[in-house]
């Protein structure tokens, strides 16, 4: 397929591109804000063509890769969904912004969400131990330096306005992916954010997730100081799975029996198997690995996260009772 991509930042050169090419796929356009960046990024990636307006996004292509700032995510997504075009899209969806994601889900065009930890192999030896074992709580623990000062190309992630959120909607969104891919929707969210950007967007989060039948969970996310750290582990019954750090590949499950260990190595480009899962969800016509109607659940928990926090941290139901 040929693929227009909308977005030129890091994270399209170091791996949307890559991926695209590596899958077979066929990078044609590359759209951006600014014509004059977009068509150097083009150049510097060897795309052909590049240009300022959306709607040349969909001229002489096949699918769609949104990879800009989360703000325009679901406009340019709906646009080319409309046009009856597959889009892959970056995450969040839309963060705690809700500018209609939902919407998409019934347009004609396939549409996914670039939740890859999904298909980390190691994530799916989780999901193959938690058959008949059900645990009690669980702990994602995260922590990176990031503190970009003006002119820096990320700094748009610290506007809340543009970005969806801070660290949460961020380096959170996928853990909290993970979480309810694992146990379905929470019932109960409590959280409080702090340590915010002059733009609106939070440094610090600590949330408890709660399911009705299901464990408790505790997650802290920081952009801060201190060593990095990634933990995602699960505990119950003595028995516990531990990712430390969750990219690495290593499982490691400690039990009555002893500890085992399960190497799984990742991907060197994770967005390769999201990518080849998209590719064929839309020549078969099945479900991409993330559809949009799951990623919208990641953003309905990012909200309620900050309607907890505005009210101290109370308890929120992110959906209705049923």
């Amino acid at each position: 397929m040929r693929w227009s991509v909308a977005g030129h930042g890091d994270v399209v050169g170091r791996r949307v591109l890559p991926a695209l090419r590596a899958a077979g796929q066929e990078p044609v356009f590359l759209w951006g804000r600014d014509a004059g960046r977009a068509a150097a990024a083009a150049r510097r990636w060897g795309v052909g063509r590049s240009g300022s307006d959306p709607r040349e996004l969909l001229r002489g292509t096949d699918a769609v890769y949104v990879a800009t700032t989360v703000d325009r995510h679901v406009p340019l997504a709906a646009m080319a969904s409309a046009a009856g075009l597959p889009v892959l899209v970056e995450k969040p969806l839309a963060g705690a912004l809700r500018p209609g994601g939902a919407a998409l889900a019934t347009g004609p065009g396939c549409v996914g969400v670039a939740y890859y930890r999904r298909l980390a192999p190691a994530v799916r030896e989780v999901r193959r131990e938690l058959a008949g074992w059900r645990p009690e709580r669980v702990e994602v623990r995260f922590r990176s330096a990031f503190a970009p000062g003006p002119g820096h190309p990320m700094r748009w992630r610290t506007e809340r306005a543009v970005a969806g959120g801070g660290v949460l909607a961020d380096a959170g969104s996928h853990r909290l992916d993970l979480l309810l891919t694992l146990f379905g929707p929470p019932v109960e969210v409590r959280a409080r954010l702090g340590g915010h950007f002059p733009r609106g967007a939070e440094r610090t989060a600590d949330l408890e997730l709660a399911w009705a039948d299901g464990p408790r969970a505790h997650c802290a996310a920081a952009w801060g100081d201190g060593p990095p750290r990634d933990l995602f582990a699960l505990y119950g019954g003595g028995r516990s799975l531990i990712l430390d750090p969750l990219d690495a590949g290593e499982l490691v499950i400690h039990e009555p029996g002893g500890v085992r260990r399960r190497v799984c190595p990742p991907d060197a480009n994770p967005h390769l198997p999201l990518v080849a899962d998209f590719v064929a969800a839309v020549a078969t016509g099945r479900p991409p690995v993330c559809p949009v109607t799951e990623a919208v659940l990641v953003d309905d928990v990012l909200v309620a996260a900050e309607r907890s926090d505005a009210l101290g941290g109370a308890p929120v139901r992110p959906w209705p009772p049923r």
